[in-house]
């Protein structure tokens, strides 16, 4: 059973937050193709679909359909990762103050 109220060392707070870094860090969200996809398509400007679809498949990277499909999977769990470690940030820093 869990207690209802956990007081956490200042040493575990930190061991956790490397375990939150570390799951952000390995998420398809973080990863390099995934990022240079997102930098063609934000930067796409007045080029149509298909140009920017080439641009995407030249580069080897995930097309418009599997960025899409990427983000609609993991776009929670990334919230969650986010999510925890600014909690975890903000109950470090209030255990340091």
């Amino acid at each position: 059973m869990t207690p209802l109220f956990r007081h956490r060392s200042l040493p575990d707070l930190e061991a956790r937050l490397e375990a939150i870094d570390a799951g952000i860090a390995a998420h398809p969200l973080a990863s390099e193709k995934v990022k240079k996809a997102h930098r063609i398509v934000e930067t796409h400007g007045d080029r149509s679909d298909d140009e920017v679809a080439q641009e995407l498949a030249v580069h080897g990277l995930p097309t418009l359909e599997e960025l899409g499909k990427i983000q609609l999977e993991h776009t929670g769990s990334w919230w969650r990762l986010h999510r925890s470690r600014n909690r975890i940030i903000t109950k470090i820093e209030k255990l340091k103050s």
